[in-house]
């Protein structure tokens, strides 16, 4: 696992705090300007409205009328007159700068400074003078200001421009206003970073627990590490979220499951592994409990499927599933089984051919002929020794006959008798005897434990074996309680049914024999079925069994 690289966080929350202070800053300077040009629009559009006011008073338009008509301003005579009061009066009261009215050669007839009256403006007054109304910011001689100037018209009512009206406002009064603004506007950026801050470092945090302090390179890194694992391994690798959805497959698990042309979401997950998923995902489910292990038919493959939930500091963060293709080795252990049980009864049969040989060999060696003779009569009669098979005589090949007689040995400890029917022949050898072995081995113990379990007396596994050609066809019925229910007849063969007494443990073989049998005997082009669940001769159940090239036939080397 890659080393958690403990500046992570740290990165994300730096680049967080960048970003944010570079927005906060494109903000606060879009505000300020916004503002400072909301405020000089609304400066510009106060002192245009003053100066229009100003402008239609009468004393304004009679006193410019007067004044236009002369060829020069007394300057004390303006000092004193209506229009300088009216003028001072009117910036006093919308705390103006200034409010200067001219004539129409742009003679100042109304002035703060008394001294400048009757002098000519400082800025230009064509545009008033011309009939049309202005705000310009312009420097004159009470400093830079804002300033709206308006014409004055005649009070004769002709129309005729007699002089402006000019209103100004310091710049540096709207650049304290603006000032103050910028200041309200910085004061909320300032909380904004803080907040910002605040919930970038809880961000950060939360992407740390979230991640294990691991950063984006690590992660990448993992991904393909586990991509290589996932690819690697020989099991299949199936994952699931705590809702149960399936959230990772590696291929061989789809390969297992024969959807090995599905996407990685995209997978047929069977029903007893979908059980199993619950059974270890449920909230009801033992924390400590060990791994869940089940065997599962999946087509023709027989798998061992390992559930278990995966925690992390005590909280569920889903769970695994890994499955593991079982069919060789089950298929290879039941074999060797039934190998074993033949050899074992070929030994027993050996050693019991010795101690009868060498009593032959002393009655004959002592003189007693007639002894001797009666004894081989007797052996000839009887057949070997232990629990003999009845019909025995009817199979020639010496594989099955060992099976049965094994079997036959096993099956009288448990006090079943196995017999061979009247009708059985079997001609020539076995080609698979381990496949055929497993197959009838394993009938024949699933009849002997239905026998044991059976209330019927006495207690028969019967095997019907008959040769045709290379195929060779069996039937092998018990005296048990047979499967009575629908039920139990569709669900024979199914993986995790036993016909044992519901104890069995899958994990070592219990539950699985019938449906082994059944991929066996499909593997060499045969079958194995269920013939009736109540024979009405015998009365347990019957199974079938068809194996087409699995004999060869006398004559063949």
């Amino acid at each position: 696992m890659p080393r958690p690289s403990s500046s992570f966080s740290r990165r994300v929350l730096t680049s967080q705090l960048l970003v944010i202070i570079v927005v906060l800053a494109l903000a606060a300077a879009t505000f300020a300007w916004l503002g400072a040009r909301t405020v000089t629009d609304a400066t510009e559009t106060r002192a245009l409205s003053i100066a229009r006011t100003l402008a239609s008073e009468s004393v304004i338009e009679e006193g410019a009328t007067r004044a236009s008509s002369e060829k020069e301003i007394d300057p004390d005579a303006a000092r004193s007159g209506d229009v300088q009061a009216l003028a001072q009066e009117v910036a006093s009261r919308n705390s103006v700068d200034f409010v200067v009215v001219t004539n129409d050669r742009g003679l100042r007839i109304a002035h703060p400074d008394g001294s400048r009256l009757g002098k000519k403006v400082s800025t230009s007054p064509d545009a008033a003078l011309s009939g049309r109304e202005e705000t310009t910011h312009q420097k004159g001689t009470l400093g830079e200001t804002v300033r709206a100037k308006v014409p004055v018209y005649s009070s004769t009512g002709d129309g005729t421009v007699v002089g402006e009206v000019s209103v100004g406002i310091r710049t540096s009064v709207v650049g304290a206003e603006v000032r103050q603004r910028i200041w309200v506007i910085g004061a909320l950026a300032i909380a904004a970073l803080a907040v910002g801050v605040v919930a970038s470092v809880a961000l950060g945090r939360r992407l740390k627990r979230q991640t294990l302090g691991i950063g984006p390179e690590e992660l990448a890194e993992m991904a393909q590490h586990q991509e290589a694992v996932l690819r690697g391994l020989d099991d299949g690798v199936l994952g699931f979220a705590p809702d149960g959805r399936l959230t990772l497959s590696n291929s061989t698990a789809r390969t297992l499951l024969g959807q090995d042309q599905g996407s990685k979401d995209d997978v047929d997950i069977p029903e007893r592994i979908r059980t199993m998923v619950e059974e270890v995902l449920t909230d009801d489910a033992d924390p400590e409990a060990p791994e869940l292990r089940r065997r599962v038919s999946v087509g023709d493959r027989i798998l061992l499927a390992t559930a278990v939930r995966v925690r992390r500091g005590g909280i569920s963060v889903g769970g695994v599933v890994t499955l593991r293709d079982e069919t060789q080795i089950l298929t290879m252990s039941r074999q060797l089984e039934s190998v074993t049980t033949m050899a074992d009864a070929l030994r027993a049969q050996r050693h019991e051919f010795a101690n009868r040989l060498h009593t032959v060999m002393g009655l004959v060696a002592t003189g007693a002929d007639q002894e001797a003779e009666r004894y081989l009569g007797e052996i000839l009669r009887t057949g070997p020794i232990g629990a003999p098979v009845e019909g025995i005589d009817a199979i020639s090949d010496p594989y099955l006959r060992a099976l049965a007689e094994a079997k036959g040995t096993t099956s009288a400890e448990g006090g079943v008798q196995l017999r061979i029917s009247e009708d059985s022949l079997v001609l020539g050898r076995v080609r698979e005897p381990e496949d055929v072995t497993l197959i009838l081995g394993n009938l024949i113990d699933n009849a002997v434990r239905a026998a044991v379990r059976g209330s019927a007396t006495p207690r028969v596994v019967e095997m019907h074996v008959l040769s045709d050609g290379e195929a060779l066809h069996a039937v092998v019925s018990d005296t048990g309680d047979g499967l009575a229910s629908e039920s139990e007849r569709e669900r024979v063969f199914d993986d995790g049914v036993t016909s044992g007494d519901g104890s069995g443990d899958e994990a070592h073989g219990l539950g699985i024999g019938l449906a082994l049998c059944r991929r066996v005997a499909r593997r060499q082009g045969g079958r194995v079925w269920l013939i009736d669940g109540k024979d009405p001769r015998m009365g347990g159940a019957s199974f079938g069994v068809e194996l087409p090239h699995v004999l060869e036939e006398k004559g063949e080397s």
